[in-house]
Protein backbone atom coordinates (compact mmCIF):
# COMPACT_ATOMS: atom_id res chain seq x y z
CA UNK A 1 0.00 0.00 0.00
CA UNK A 2 1.60 3.54 -1.34
CA UNK A 3 2.05 5.76 1.99
CA UNK A 4 0.46 9.25 1.86
CA UNK A 5 2.76 12.31 1.80
CA UNK A 6 2.02 12.73 5.52
CA UNK A 7 3.37 9.26 6.09
CA UNK A 8 6.52 9.49 3.89
CA UNK A 9 10.18 9.75 5.82
CA UNK A 10 11.32 12.79 3.88
CA UNK A 11 7.80 14.84 4.87
CA UNK A 12 8.21 13.75 8.66
CA UNK A 13 11.84 14.78 8.30
CA UNK A 14 10.96 18.22 7.66
CA UNK A 15 8.10 18.58 9.71
CA UNK A 16 10.32 17.62 12.75
CA UNK A 17 13.00 20.25 11.84
CA UNK A 18 10.18 22.65 11.75
CA UNK A 19 8.87 21.51 15.07
CA UNK A 20 12.86 21.99 16.61
CA UNK A 21 13.36 24.84 14.93
CA UNK A 22 10.27 26.84 15.24
CA UNK A 23 10.40 25.92 19.36
CA UNK A 24 14.21 26.80 19.62
CA UNK A 25 13.47 30.30 18.19
CA UNK A 26 10.80 30.89 20.55
CA UNK A 27 13.25 29.72 23.48
CA UNK A 28 16.00 31.78 22.40
CA UNK A 29 13.18 34.96 21.77
CA UNK A 30 12.13 33.90 25.74
CA UNK A 31 15.71 34.14 26.92
CA UNK A 32 16.93 36.89 24.33
CA UNK A 33 18.74 38.90 27.34
CA UNK A 34 21.00 36.32 28.07
CA UNK A 35 21.70 35.57 24.43
CA UNK A 36 23.16 39.64 24.19
CA UNK A 37 24.93 38.82 26.64
CA UNK A 38 26.19 35.41 25.27
CA UNK A 39 27.13 37.13 22.18
CA UNK A 40 28.49 40.38 23.12
CA UNK A 41 30.04 40.29 26.62
CA UNK A 42 33.03 37.97 27.85
CA UNK A 43 31.98 35.01 29.23
CA UNK A 44 33.92 35.08 32.20
CA UNK A 45 34.05 35.05 36.28
CA UNK A 46 34.63 38.99 36.45
CA UNK A 47 31.61 39.28 34.30
CA UNK A 48 29.03 36.42 36.46
CA UNK A 49 26.95 39.07 38.34
CA UNK A 50 25.85 40.32 34.50
CA UNK A 51 25.40 36.26 33.22
CA UNK A 52 23.82 36.21 36.64
CA UNK A 53 21.00 38.24 35.91
CA UNK A 54 20.48 37.97 32.50
CA UNK A 55 19.60 34.49 32.94
CA UNK A 56 17.50 34.68 35.98
CA UNK A 57 14.01 34.49 33.84
CA UNK A 58 15.10 31.54 32.16
CA UNK A 59 13.08 28.88 34.39
CA UNK A 60 9.90 28.87 32.42
CA UNK A 61 11.64 28.92 28.98
CA UNK A 62 13.31 25.24 30.28
CA UNK A 63 10.24 24.37 31.20
CA UNK A 64 8.10 25.06 28.28
CA UNK A 65 10.96 23.55 25.65
CA UNK A 66 10.93 20.08 27.76
CA UNK A 67 7.15 20.11 27.91
CA UNK A 68 7.01 20.91 24.00
CA UNK A 69 9.47 18.15 23.19
CA UNK A 70 7.36 15.93 25.78
CA UNK A 71 4.14 16.51 23.70
CA UNK A 72 6.08 16.47 20.20
CA UNK A 73 7.44 12.44 21.72
CA UNK A 74 4.09 11.69 23.20
CA UNK A 75 1.76 13.01 19.90
CA UNK A 76 4.16 13.38 17.03
CA UNK A 77 2.60 16.40 16.41
CA UNK A 78 3.26 19.85 17.56
CA UNK A 79 2.14 23.57 17.34
CA UNK A 80 5.51 25.02 18.14
CA UNK A 81 4.39 28.60 18.77
CA UNK A 82 0.96 27.77 20.96
CA UNK A 83 2.66 25.18 22.78
CA UNK A 84 5.54 26.90 23.55
CA UNK A 85 3.80 29.81 25.53
CA UNK A 86 0.89 27.77 26.62
CA UNK A 87 3.54 25.08 28.65
CA UNK A 88 5.67 28.76 29.34
CA UNK A 89 2.45 30.29 31.14
CA UNK A 90 0.83 26.86 32.71
CA UNK A 91 4.86 26.04 34.18
CA UNK A 92 5.65 29.68 34.97
CA UNK A 93 5.85 29.62 38.88
CA UNK A 94 7.15 26.24 40.03
CA UNK A 95 9.84 26.86 37.19
CA UNK A 96 10.95 30.54 38.22
CA UNK A 97 11.02 29.70 41.96
CA UNK A 98 12.86 26.47 41.02
CA UNK A 99 15.39 28.23 39.02
CA UNK A 100 15.76 31.18 41.04
CA UNK A 101 17.06 28.25 43.86
CA UNK A 102 18.59 26.36 41.27
CA UNK A 103 20.85 28.91 39.32
CA UNK A 104 21.45 30.62 42.91
CA UNK A 105 23.34 27.64 43.88
CA UNK A 106 25.13 26.77 40.60
CA UNK A 107 26.39 30.46 40.43
CA UNK A 108 28.01 30.67 43.96
CA UNK A 109 29.34 27.24 42.76
CA UNK A 110 31.41 28.49 39.69
CA UNK A 111 32.35 31.62 41.66
CA UNK A 112 33.49 28.93 44.50
CA UNK A 113 35.49 26.90 42.12
CA UNK A 114 36.88 30.05 40.68
CA UNK A 115 38.60 31.63 43.82
CA UNK A 116 39.33 27.86 44.81
CA UNK A 117 40.97 27.03 41.88
CA UNK A 118 43.71 30.41 42.80
CA UNK A 119 43.85 30.19 46.49
CA UNK A 120 42.93 26.55 47.56
CA UNK A 121 43.18 24.22 44.57
CA UNK A 122 42.19 21.19 46.67
CA UNK A 123 38.59 22.29 46.85
CA UNK A 124 38.19 22.84 43.35
CA UNK A 125 37.39 19.53 42.57
CA UNK A 126 34.72 19.76 45.20
CA UNK A 127 33.09 22.22 43.65
CA UNK A 128 32.93 21.10 40.27
CA UNK A 129 31.41 17.91 41.52
CA UNK A 130 28.91 19.79 43.12
CA UNK A 131 28.43 21.81 40.30
CA UNK A 132 27.65 19.02 37.80
CA UNK A 133 25.64 17.18 39.95
CA UNK A 134 23.22 20.04 40.07
CA UNK A 135 23.35 19.89 36.04
CA UNK A 136 22.39 16.38 36.81
CA UNK A 137 19.63 17.67 39.23
CA UNK A 138 18.50 20.08 36.95
CA UNK A 139 17.91 17.78 33.53
CA UNK A 140 15.70 15.51 36.17
CA UNK A 141 13.91 18.96 37.91
CA UNK A 142 12.33 20.65 34.37
CA UNK A 143 11.20 16.74 33.04
CA UNK A 144 9.63 16.12 36.14
CA UNK A 145 7.68 19.45 37.03
CA UNK A 146 5.98 19.58 33.07
CA UNK A 147 4.83 16.23 33.81
CA UNK A 148 3.48 16.04 37.21
CA UNK A 149 2.27 18.56 40.11
CA UNK A 150 4.87 18.43 42.53
CA UNK A 151 5.61 21.15 45.10
CA UNK A 152 8.85 22.83 45.34
CA UNK A 153 10.31 20.91 48.12
CA UNK A 154 9.48 17.83 46.59
CA UNK A 155 10.64 18.71 43.41
CA UNK A 156 14.35 18.75 44.60
CA UNK A 157 13.90 15.36 46.70
CA UNK A 158 12.48 13.34 43.67
CA UNK A 159 15.15 14.97 41.40
CA UNK A 160 17.87 13.79 44.03
CA UNK A 161 16.44 10.32 44.20
CA UNK A 162 15.64 10.05 40.60
CA UNK A 163 19.74 10.71 39.27
CA UNK A 164 20.74 7.20 41.57
CA UNK A 165 17.37 4.96 41.11
CA UNK A 166 17.16 5.72 37.08
CA UNK A 167 21.43 5.32 36.72
CA UNK A 168 20.83 4.14 33.38
CA UNK A 169 18.50 7.18 32.38
CA UNK A 170 21.33 9.55 33.91
CA UNK A 171 24.14 8.05 31.48
CA UNK A 172 22.20 8.96 28.71
CA UNK A 173 21.68 12.39 30.39
CA UNK A 174 25.47 12.52 30.70
CA UNK A 175 26.05 11.92 26.89
CA UNK A 176 23.67 14.49 25.89
CA UNK A 177 25.56 17.24 28.20
CA UNK A 178 28.80 16.00 26.57
CA UNK A 179 27.37 16.48 22.61
CA UNK A 180 26.46 19.66 23.90
CA UNK A 181 30.06 20.57 25.19
CA UNK A 182 31.24 18.94 21.85
CA UNK A 183 29.24 21.29 19.71
CA UNK A 184 30.23 24.52 21.86
CA UNK A 185 33.46 23.37 21.88
CA UNK A 186 34.35 23.05 18.26
CA UNK A 187 31.54 25.40 16.72
CA UNK A 188 30.95 28.60 17.16
CA UNK A 189 29.61 29.49 19.78
CA UNK A 190 26.24 30.60 18.97
CA UNK A 191 25.63 27.28 17.18
CA UNK A 192 24.50 25.26 20.32
CA UNK A 193 21.38 27.41 20.56
CA UNK A 194 20.04 26.10 17.97
CA UNK A 195 20.78 22.55 19.48
CA UNK A 196 18.56 23.58 22.57
CA UNK A 197 15.51 21.85 21.35
CA UNK A 198 17.27 18.39 19.90
CA UNK A 199 18.76 17.73 23.01
CA UNK A 200 15.62 18.51 25.19
CA UNK A 201 14.11 15.85 23.05
CA UNK A 202 16.82 13.50 23.55
CA UNK A 203 16.14 14.29 27.16
CA UNK A 204 12.81 13.64 27.19
CA UNK A 205 12.88 10.41 24.96
CA UNK A 206 15.22 9.20 27.58
CA UNK A 207 12.83 10.04 30.20
CA UNK A 208 9.69 7.68 28.82
CA UNK A 209 11.02 4.89 31.30
CA UNK A 210 11.29 7.11 34.50
CA UNK A 211 7.98 8.75 33.46
CA UNK A 212 6.13 5.62 33.21
CA UNK A 213 7.53 4.34 36.89
CA UNK A 214 6.73 7.14 38.43
CA UNK A 215 3.00 6.95 37.45
CA UNK A 216 3.22 3.41 38.68
CA UNK A 217 4.46 4.73 42.27
CA UNK A 218 2.23 7.86 42.13
CA UNK A 219 -1.04 5.52 40.96
CA UNK A 220 0.10 2.65 43.78
CA UNK A 221 0.58 5.89 47.07
CA UNK A 222 -3.12 7.13 45.75
CA UNK A 223 -4.67 3.71 46.35
CA UNK A 224 -2.99 3.32 49.33
CA UNK A 225 -3.97 6.28 50.80
CA UNK A 226 -7.15 5.93 49.55
CA UNK A 227 -7.69 2.26 51.40
CA UNK A 228 -5.96 3.74 54.80
CA UNK A 229 -9.15 6.18 54.84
Amino acid sequence: MAHTVTERPLYIAVQYFYYFLITNIHFMLANVLFLLAFVFVEMSVQNIILFYIALLPAGPSWAALYASMGKMIRERDLSPTKDFWKYYKNNFRIATKYWLIQWTIMTILIVDMYYASHYLAILSPVFLILLIFMLFLMLYAFPILTRFEVKLKNLFIVSIYAIFRYFKTTLFHISTLVSLAIIYYFAPGITVWFCMSVAAFFIMINMKKPFKLMEQELAQSERDEYEEN
